[in-house]
């Protein structure tokens, strides 16, 4: 049980790259510019806000995208998708909620509802808020993120299918030329250049239009299939 639960932390981590983290800032400036939009300029913004607002939003993104991964390595592994990120995006969304107030207690950052001297249902509401915010902007995308992880397979398959085709067209192109091929009497062959060669030696006057149709019967044999390579 302990070897099954490092592998898969093992996985997770191999997964998360410096695309991912390049993803995750994403997110965050999303989040900030949906704060900047419907919060932000509807209070007296305090001097720390901007650094809370930051701490909120790094938190936010890297618990979905944790997330994300963590559901992927359990659908890799027979877990059924719906199951898989549904319990990963619940659980992310209150991760996030309590390590973003720990993490603000710990750097002295505080919101307009839970700095010092508030009301402590303020405190309570901001980490509902913030459970809510994850959970929705998690779902939203996962959402997206499984609609372009089903379009990246599904080009992946057709070009998967373009390329078999191709080669089954080059390995049938090469079996008929083979099959053409075999249709040229090797021994007639010589035999017929060796007559050529004694036409040539005694002057006839008919070796070249003989040599030109023994040419063309070649190629009207061999030509089709080296066409079709």
């Amino acid at each position: 049980m302990m070897r099954a639960a490092l592998d898969f932390g093992r996985d997770v981590l191999r997964t998360f790259t410096w695309q991912k983290v390049l993803l995750a800032q994403l997110l965050v400036a999303m989040f900030d510019m949906f704060a900047l939009l419907l919060f932000v300029y509807q209070f007296a913004t305090p001097p720390t806000f901007v650094w809370s607002r930051l701490v909120i939003e790094e938190t936010m993104a890297f618990c979905i995208l944790l997330a994300v991964l963590i559901a992927d390595q359990a659908v890799v592994r027979g877990a059924p998708r719906f199951r898989a990120y549904s319990l990963a995006i619940l659980t992310a969304s209150v991760f996030s909620t309590v390590m973003q107030h720990q993490i603000r207690g710990w750097l002295g950052v505080y919101t307009i509802a839970d700095q010092p001297g508030s009301d402590p249902a303020g405190s309570l509401s901001q980490m509902i808020y913030a459970a809510g915010d994850t959970l929705t902007y998690g779902v939203l995308f996962i959402l997206v993120y499984l609609d372009y992880r089903r379009r990246e397979r599904l080009l992946h398959r057709v070009r998967a299918a373009e390329l078999e085709r191709a080669r089954r067209e080059q390995r049938i192109a090469h079996s008929q030329l083979a099959a053409l091929r075999t249709d040229v009497d090797a021994v007639e062959l010589l035999a017929t250049l060796d007559e050529l060669r004694r036409a040539f030696e005694d002057d006839r006057s008919d070796a070249d239009v003989r040599l030109d149709a023994v040419i063309a019967s070649l190629r009207n044999k061999l030509a089709p299939a080296e066409a079709g390579l």
